[in-house]
Parts: structure tokens; C-alpha cells; sequence
């Protein structure tokens, strides 16, 4: 049953105990019906470990990057040459395709974003030269033509800012209320300002005006690489390859793509706008704003016969057509931890910890250590929407 806030009023504490959280440590359980063999995948696609999973060897960050950035470069090359090709047949396969190539290529253009540039603005991309960091994000930021590393650096910090966190201060907060997506109305007037916003050519308009406006403010040779790189883009790319080709595999995904899954990564991140005048009051108070999200659900038992076989073709179903393109193209890279991004110094580790987030993030859980966030996992993207709209609607509405 939704929560209307009219028929409930309450504080931030019970908002947390009114819209509930999912049992993280039975669903992850469940994957054991599968043999120990597959668990390193179910753990990439939950983004939640088995208690005391040991981590694969930790990858550089660089070596990280560059991985995201040839995947990126053989979707791209794969489905060019699909759609390019004069043969009738490609083309076609070159369109069946396009969803499955549309989410792993805004899926690397997000982790570009959301964790390589994330943490360089950090310092923790590379630890041993700080310039190092600062090269980094300008390289990819121009890439993506996202907004740029100082802007960048500005409004994150400001975000990790206890003053700030969550409030309309927050620019993450700030972009959801400007398109409708606030505290104080009900459950289902947020759902239809999400979906609105999601489709809205005046929501993507904005989004990529801001991103170009903020590509293009820097400093001199920076601009002019970016000025070169996205004329190449618009102008240079349609016409050595062809506009249909250009708008599939390119357009599409690098702004359309982007910026809907930019919308869903920062309305599930956290637990907004509980308080409009001033942030979290504590560290307790600071801890139960983060989320921890996973993509997948509870594994069907075999209990009844034509029952379970229903269900086990559902629960596929949901997971190659939601849960793993949720994982590729929103909740990517370290996001299911995000939480403990946040919450790493309250637990006694560090952010350079980054690459392994998601097993540090059980690591503290297994020691106890944890500040409840075993307690504040939601489970599917339906849920993550869910949830944090019934907190936001239970919240006080906005005073203007």
C-alpha cells in the first residue's frame, strides 16, 4: 500500500521504517541454488558479495579504463559497421541489435562519468600523482562531453558535505525538483513527473544544454579540443558514415541514453529531501540517507511443479531483460556501494579503496562494522524507484 502525506506525517527516522527495505542477505542466499562456479557473476550482476567472498585480484584503475574504453570502441565499431553495411540483412541485424548495443554503450559512457572521472575528482583515480587525476578527468570528461572537472569537483564536494546532503542545496536534489520531483506529494503524481521527465524533450534539452555549456567552460585548449570534438560528432560523424548510422549507434546512447539513465541513478541514490533547511544531524542521521541498490531478486525454489516453472521463467525474464540491463546501463561499475562511498571513513576504510567497493562494502558488514548499512538495501530498479518516492512523498512538502 502507498503512502500518501496526508494520511501520514513523520519524521526522518520513520520514514525509513515506513518505506521498508528488502532482506539483502536472504535474496543474495537464494543465488546459491546456482553452482559455486557462477557465484562470481551473480556477484558482478547483484553488485552484493556472498558473506566473506574472497575479491578477484583488484584491477588498476587504469587498466579499468581502459577496458570500459575498449568495449565502448568494439560496441561502437560493431554496430556502425551493422548499420553501415549496403547489405539489407546487416542493417537489419544492426537494428534488432540496437537495444542491447544502445545499453552497453551508455553504460560505458555513465562508468566514464559515475566512476573514472568520480574518483579522479577524489584524488584516488591516481594516488601517486594528483595531476595525474586532473588529466584524467579532463581527458574523459571531454570525451563524454559531460560537465567539466571543476564544475564537477564543485557541486560532488559540496554533495559530500554534511550541511548540504540530500537538501535542495544539493545539486543532485536541485536538478529532481526542477522537473517536478519533490517532497510533500503523493506516490503517484512522483511516478508521473519521473516517467514525464524520462520522455521530456524539455527535461533532455536542458540536460544536454548544461552539458555543453559546462564542456565548453574551460580553459583555452580545453575548449577548443571540445569544440573540435563534438563538431566531429554532429557534423563530421553523419557525414563519413551517414546520418541513420550516426543517430543509432552514436546519438542515440551519448545524449538519450545518458541522460535517462543519469535521472535514474540520481533519484535512487539516496533518500532525498527528508529535510529542507538543513541536513543531516549526525552521523547516524547521515548514514540512513544512503542506499545500498542491487539489481536482481530472490531466486524460485522448486517446490511446486507447474507453479515453478512459472516462475523460474519469470524470474529469467525479469533478469536478462531488467536486472542485467540495470546493471550495465544505470547501476554500473561501484554504484551498488555507493552507500559505502559515503559512509567509508564512518567504517574505518578508505576511498582509494574504490575498486573493490562492493566486497569492501560486505567486508564491513562481516566485521559488524558496518553503521546498519546491511539494514538500507533495495533490490530491483522497480523497488529503488519505489521506495525512495514513498519516502520523499511522506516528507514535508517544499516551502517556496
Amino acid at each position: 500500500m502507498l503512502l500518501e502525506p496526508s494520511s501520514l506525517k513523520l519524521d526522518a527516522p520513520d520514514l525509513h521504517t515506513a518505506v521498508g527495505f528488502d532482506d539483502g542477505a536472504a535474496i543474495r542466499r537464494s543465488y546459491l541454488r546456482f553452482p559455486a562456479w557462477t557465484q562470481p557473476g551473480w556477484t558482478w550482476l547483484t553488485g552484493k558479495p556472498l558473506p566473506n567472498q574472497v575479491p578477484p585480484a583488484p584491477k588498476s584503475p587504469f587498466r579499468m579504463m581502459l577496458g570500459t574504453l575498449g568495449v565502448a570502441s568494439v560496441v561502437l565499431a560493431a554496430h556502425i559497421s551493422l548499420l553501415a553495411l549496403s547489405t539489407r540483412d546487416a542493417v537489419s541485424l544492426g537494428i534488432l541489435l540496437t537495444p542491447v548495443f544502445f545499453v552497453l554503450l551508455t553504460g560505458c559512457l555513465r562508468q566514464i562519468q559515475v566512476v573514472y572521472v568520480h574518483h579522479a575528482v577524489h584524488g584516488t583515480f591516481s594516488r601517486r600523482y594528483r595531476r595525474g587525476n586532473h588529466i584524467i578527468a579532463d581527458i574523459l570528461t571531454t570525451l563524454a562531453l559531460v560537465q567539466n572537472r571543476n564544475d564537477y569537483h564543485r557541486e560532488h564536494c559540496a554533495h559530500h558535505s554534511r550541511a548540504i546532503f540530500t537538501t535542495p542545496d544539493d545539486a543532485d536534489a536541485a536538478l529532481l525538483i526542477r522537473f517536478g520531483i519533490e517532497p510533500g506529494i503523493s506516490v503517484r503524481a512522483l511516478h508521473r513527473a519521473l516517467w514525464r521527465a524520462l520522455c521530456s524533450p524539455e527535461y533532455h534539452a536542458w540536460f544536454l544544454l548544461s552539458r555543453l555549456m559546462s564542456a565548453l567552460k574551460r580553459p583555452p585548449f580545453w575548449c577548443a579540443v571540445s569544440l573540435v570534438w563534438a563538431a566531429l560528432l554532429v557534423v563530421g560523424l553523419p557525414y563519413a558514415i551517414g546520418w541513420f548510422p550516426a543517430v543509432l549507434a552514436v546519438w542515440l546512447p551519448l545524449f538519450l541514453g545518458y541522460q535517462m539513465s543519469a535521472l535514474l541513478q540520481f533519484l535512487t541514490e539516496h533518500i532525498w529531501l527528508l529535510d529542507q533547511d538543513r541536513g543531516p544531524a549526525g552521523r547516524r542521521a547521515y548514514a540512513r540517507r544512503c542506499v545500498g541498490r542491487f539489481c536482481g531478486e530472490a531466486v524460485p525454489s522448486n517446490r511446486d511443479g507447474r507453479g515453478s516453472a512459472v516462475a523460474w521463467l519469470g524470474w529469467w525474464c525479469r533478469t536478462l531483460f531488467v536486472h542485467i540491463p540495470v546493471r550495465l546501463g544505470v547501476i554500473v561499475g561501484d554504484l551498488p556501494a555507493h552507500d559505502w562511498h559515503h559512509m567509508c571513513g564512518m567504517v574505518g576504510h578508505k576511498l582509494s579503496e574504490w575498486p573493490s567497493a562492493i566486497y569492501a562494502r560486505q567486508r564491513a558488514i562481516d566485521s559488524g562494522q558496518s553503521e546498519g548499512m546491511e539494514t538500507r538495501e533495495l533490490w530491483g530498479m522497480s523497488n529503488m524507484i519505489r521506495h525512495v518516492l514513498q519516502a520523499m512523498s511522506c516528507a514535508p512538502p517544499l516551502i517556496r
